[in-house]
């Protein structure tokens, strides 16, 4: 095991301009930093990089690392681990802060080289990314330096990892556009899952399609009680351009049955329909549909117009 005394992690900034830091950069880059910990923490754990409420006590053990000091000239920023994170102590095969620890530091390395994120890794890379851009306010250059406090595998001991790369020249990145749906289901729950840290839902949709979700820790205790019964879940969808990521539980309530082992729900499309007083009979839409967009030609040029209009939201 390496010596408490070796430091364990430092973001240092160099090129600084100036005398000082501005209060306001040095406080987004610290709250990035710390965010960037979090999102690789979660990913660790099996978690959501991006999940919204209170931090988990497995999260704070794995990243609730603290500021030992700031050194100014080159900025140099010193972090140690969390107080809880007694890495020999924990389980084999645990995520441990030094794993955190090193996931930043190897997400820095790849940036350094032009390496494109892993499609796995996305959140991570954007986190990584936001804490150097924010460097690039106060240097040019940056530098981690990571000491694990255990030695690493595929790692001599006692060493010292650096990577080190400009804060304003970063290579561009064709990183696929997050964005967060929220959606409303209802389903039958065939299998669920109650493993600490992998609570999951498999449903089996009204249009016979499966669906598993991850379950938001707030809904564990209530996961049993779902088996082989109709449910309605609030969904949050994570999308990478047009393509969901993950699926999470945010909300979810029994349903009337038609009976134990039953995939259909309560009410049929008819009484649906009645309820929200649609019209008896159904429009013509080929009918519809035909009378606006009269030949294959135009309906290509709506479709290129659609998809122009969707790009031009995404910015």
């Amino acid at each position: 095991m390496n010596e408490p005394s070796d430091p364990w992690f430092v973001f240092k900034i160099e090129d600084t301009e100036g005398e000082g830091i501005d209060a306001p950069r040095l406080a987004r880059l610290l709250s990035n930093l710390s965010s960037a910990f979090y999102a690789i923490a979660r990913t660790r754990i099996g978690s959501t990089p991006a999940r919204p409420g209170r931090r988990s006590t497995n999260e704070e053990t794995l990243a609730g690392v603290r500021i030992i000091r700031i050194l100014p000239g080159s900025t140099s920023i010193e972090l140690a681990p969390p107080p809880a994170a007694a890495q020999a102590r924990l389980p084999f095969g645990e995520p441990t802060a030094d794993d955190v620890a090193f996931d930043f530091y190897e997400e820095t390395r790849r940036i350094a080289n032009g390496e494109p994120p892993d499609a796995s890794r996305l959140e991570i890379r954007r986190h990584v990314r936001a804490v150097v851009e924010d460097a690039g306010e106060i240097g040019s250059r940056a530098e981690v330096a990571f000491t694990p406090r255990v030695p690493l595998a595929d790692h001599l001991a006692a060493v010292t990892l650096r990577a080190s790369l400009p804060t304003r020249k970063l290579p561009l990145e064709s990183v696929p556009r997050h964005t967060t749906i929220h959606r409303r289901l209802s389903g039958h729950a065939y299998m669920v899952d109650v493993e600490p840290g992998r609570q999951r839902v498999r449903l089996k949709l009204p249009d016979g399609r499966d669906l598993t979700l991850e379950i938001d820790d707030s809904l564990a205790d209530r996961i049993p009680d779902t088996l082989d019964k109709a449910i309605e879940v609030d969904v949050e969808e994570e999308v990478e351009d047009e393509f969901p990521t993950r699926r999470t539980a945010r909300g979810l309530r029994l349903l009337p049955s038609a009976g134990s082992g039953s995939d259909r729900p309560p009410k049929s499309i008819e009484e649906l329909a009645r309820e929200q007083k649609m019209p008896d009979k159904r429009p013509d839409y080929r009918a519809l549909a035909s009378a606006i967009w009269r030949t294959a030609a135009v309906v290509d040029e709506f479709e290129q117009h659609v998809h122009q209009i969707r790009q031009a939201a995404r910015g």
